[in-house]
């Protein structure tokens, strides 16, 4: 068995859409959060992770519109990444 202790206000919310969601079936709701989560959690690491680079490219002073385009059609062409 899990406990935890959430803030008043998010148990409140929690129990209201158990309630109102899932016939206050907490396991079921449990279920469709971990369902929710394989199908989507990747996608917010992905985010975060597209974010992570964006700033270390602007950091590293930006990357040129031709060296993207070199690195599309290397791709295309099935060489690979371009390490260019």
């Amino acid at each position: 068995m899990i406990s935890i202790q959430l803030p008043k206000p998010l148990e409140k919310h929690l129990k209201e859409v158990v309630q109102e969601s899932y016939s206050g079936d907490m396991e079921l709701a449990i279920k469709a959060l971990l369902k929710l989560h394989e199908k989507y959690g990747w996608k917010e690491q992905l985010l975060a992770d597209v974010r992570s680079v964006r700033s270390e490219v602007r950091e590293k002073g930006g990357i040129k519109a031709k060296r993207i385009d070199d690195a599309i059609r290397s791709y295309r062409e099935g060489k690979g990444p371009s390490d260019a």
